[in-house]
């Protein structure tokens, strides 16, 4: 309670005052987590929230403004999802995660898909693996791309995994 006195906490979303251990509010947090699916060609693809306010502005403040703190909350609510829909999985996963350019490295100093997964993995116990490695000729960043399905294709082939080229047929 001290460092709440001294140092007041407020909510990244709404401003209200929180606990200082906290990075946003339980009823912004629960405003958040909107979980949905697709299924695409057989696929059935989950997601743990819309891409709108104030998920969308909470997304580009991890990416660009080095709030790394906010994988915390992107992990747990990929958990939820992962709980939600009582997700069944063959085996005990392994959790890869993209991994960013080097451009990107060097301007954030982070990876912000490393930090979720990283996240997700101490939440869930899953082990955490660095098997995918770029391969040249991928250096244009996605927002720098015109379209949808230039960014497809930024990415096809562009992974490898243990000497095997992966090969994305199915992207969303």
């Amino acid at each position: 309670m001290f460092l709440n006195d001294i140092f007041p906490n407020k909510c990244a979303v709404c401003g209200k005052n929180i606990n200082f251990s906290k990075l946003i509010c339980e009823s912004c947090e629960d405003s958040l987590f909107q979980p949905s699916f697709i299924n695409r060609n057989n696929k059935i693809i989950y997601f743990a929230g819309l891409y709108e306010e104030p998920l969308s502005r909470l997304i580009k403040e991890f990416k660009f403004k080095q709030n790394t703190h906010f994988a915390n909350i992107f992990a747990k609510m990929i958990y939820k999802t992962y709980k939600y829909y009582n997700i069944e999985l063959n085996s005990f996963p392994e959790i890869l995660y993209i991994p960013s350019i080097e451009k990107h490295l060097k301007i954030r100093g982070y990876n912000p898909v490393y930090l979720i997964a990283k996240e997700f993995s101490r939440i869930t116990g899953f082990s955490l693996r660095k098997k995918l490695k770029i391969q040249k000729g991928y250096s244009k960043t996605q927002v720098e791309t015109k379209s949808y399905f230039e960014r497809i294709n930024q990415i096809k082939n562009k992974f490898i995994l243990k000497n095997i080229t992966i090969k994305i047929k199915n992207i969303y």
